[in-house]
Order: C-alpha cells, then sequence, then structure tokens
C-alpha cells in the first residue's frame, strides 16, 4: 500500500514491535492528522530499512 501524501507535515509513521521468543513483529501505521486536529489512522508495511534498523537498534548491534 503506498501513501504519498504521508510524507507531510501533518502525518507520522508510527512502529510498533512486539518480540516473542522466535522473532520480532512489525506493525506500521501512518497518522495522518485532520484539518480539525483528529487523526486517521491508516496500516501500512513497515519499510524494510526501517525493520533493519530497529532489529540493529533492538540487538545491541546500532553502529
Amino acid at each position: 500500500m503506498s501513501f504519498p501524501h504521508a510524507c507531510n507535515d501533518n502525518s507520522y509513521l508510527v512502529t510498533h514491535v512486539t518480540k516473542d521468543e522466535f522473532r520480532l513483529h512489525f506493525e506500521t501505521e501512518v497518522a495522518l492528522c485532520r484539518e480539525d486536529g483528529t487523526f486517521e489512522m491508516l496500516q501500512v508495511s513497515t519499510p524494510i530499512a526501517e525493520r533493519r534498523a530497529l532489529r540493529q537498534l533492538i540487538r545491541g548491534e546500532a553502529a
């Protein structure tokens, strides 16, 4: 799913990471800020580079 408008000043990419005994799980949403100040949340795929960076950070491999 692609949201070209998701990179403006009124939106945020939010990624939640959970860990079970075998692996990390990623859930990402785009929070779009409406003119009335409320947010609309849309499920999106977690970008590969973000998953990689979060894995490194969690495993203590960040440079």
